[in-house]
C-alpha cells in the first residue's frame, strides 16, 4: 500500500476552497498554478494533499489532482 503524502506548497500559489461541513472559504496553498484543488472531508490511502481546518474548526483534506 503505497502511503499519503503532504505537499509542502509555494506560499505565494493560494486558492479558495469551501468547507465541505460549514460551507465557509479557506484559503489554502496550492503547488501549482495549474492544479485544481479537491475538497473531501475523508482521508484517502494516498494523493498529495493537505490538512486544512476552517474558522470553524472543522476538518477536512484538500486533494491536488
Amino acid at each position: 500500500m503505497e502511503e499519503s503524502t503532504v505537499v509542502s506548497p509555494d506560499p505565494d500559489l493560494v486558492a479558495e476552497v469551501v468547507c465541505p461541513r460549514c460551507e465557509r472559504s479557506v484559503e489554502v496553498s496550492v503547488p501549482d498554478r495549474e492544479i485544481d484543488p479537491t475538497v473531501s472531508p475523508y482521508v484517502a490511502a494516498f494523493g498529495e494533499h493537505s490538512v486544512v481546518h476552517c474558522p470553524a474548526g472543522h476538518k477536512f483534506w484538500v486533494y491536488y489532482c
